[in-house]
């Protein structure tokens, strides 16, 4: 079975996305993982980052978004076809051959669509249109959720909001992570996350949890930010408490704010390896590629315990395959 894992904002602009496609690449393309990535963001970010805009465009004009899902279920139309609309093989780093890097790795998508947006405010009368037959939190569940057998790990980018587009990636998902720069605008949600999911999970007897909190974009130059990071733990006590949940963990791993990482969400920019793509250059001592190397670990150590038979690998060997010729 997979881990399906949604990752969840309420504000944009904190490397939600950006942290989502470098996962992906890192658990496919570094540990040899099958990853399935659902792009339920209206702003197709994650979608343009792994296919670019000349075959988004495609998909959408042949009806094979995850928008038209959605519009199918309002509009009593049959255009999209589930199976066929999972794009195999993308992300500019599926056709490189980089020895060393783990062997059947590959990132699928079931792409977004700026459709959604218009979709978002019309989800309420699915059950109407098709005759009470879909509940329309569960539209993924009902007509995705078995194509998930096939695959490691399902990656989901919700849009920043908790809406009926946003509960049906949570509906499906075991865990989900909240990225987040450590400022006061980006945090201010996730008491609401915390509130709105955990009555989510027990009227809905979901098992979702959240994993934890990934740091974004941080800048070790700014007191601001370090300030933040400081109040960090104590918030989400407060936030988890309120719900009547224990406080997630703030992982260890601090994604520094990189021109890289900005970069790396460009299809079109050829890339030659996953170090190349993510930077070599030195972020707080280390190359900035390895920050999204030591997430992954993490993340897998994290779901390692309640899931041990997914236990991966010493985290000096995923490194040395890397770069042969770099100690770890």
């Amino acid at each position: 079975m997979p881990v399906v894992l949604s990752l969840i904002n309420l504000k944009g602009g904190v490397a939600k996305t950006t942290t989502a496609v470098q996962l992906a690449d890192t658990l496919a393309f570094v540990r040899g993982k099958k990853v399935l990535v659902l792009d339920l963001d209206p702003q197709t970010n994650a979608t343009l980052a792994l296919i670019g805009e000349e075959r988004w465009a495609q998909a959408d004009a042949q009806g094979q978004t995850l928008a038209h899902l959605f519009l199918d279920l309002l509009g009593g139309t049959r255009q999209f076809d589930p199976a066929a609309a999972i794009l195999p093989g993308v992300s500019n780093l599926g056709g490189l051959v980089e020895a060393g890097t783990g062997s059947g790795g590959r990132v699928d998508l079931l792409p977004s669509s700026i459709r959604l947006i218009d979709v978002q405010d019309r989800m309420g009368d699915i059950a109407a249109r098709t005759h009470y037959a879909v509940n329309p939190m569960e539209v993924v569940r009902q007509h995705l959720s078995p194509l998930f057998a096939g695959y490691d790990y399902v990656l989901i980018d919700c849009p920043p909001n908790l809406g009926f587009v946003t509960q049906n990636g949570l509906e499906v998902s075991d865990h989900y992570l909240i990225p987040t720069i450590p400022d006061r605008l980006s945090t201010y949600g996730i008491a609401q996350i915390a509130g709105r999911i955990a009555a989510l999970r027990q009227a809905r007897g979901l098992r979702l949890t959240c994993l934890g909190v990934v740091v974004t974009k941080y800048q070790s130059s700014s007191a601001q930010h370090q300030r933040g990071l400081a109040r960090l733990p104590g918030e989400l006590e407060a936030a988890f408490g309120a719900a009547g949940q224990a406080p997630p963990p703030v992982f260890k791993t601090i994604l520094p704010q990189t021109n890289a990482a900005a970069e790396a969400m460009a299809y079109e920019r050829p890339v030659t390896s996953y170090p190349h793509k993510y930077g070599r250059t030195p972020v707080g001592g280390q190359p900035a590629y390895r920050y999204g190397l030591h997430l992954a670990e993490e993340i897998e150590t994290q779901l390692s315990q309640t899931l041990p038979a997914r236990r991966g690998g010493q985290f000096s060997t995923w490194l040395r395959r890397m770069e042969p010729g770099e100690p770890a």
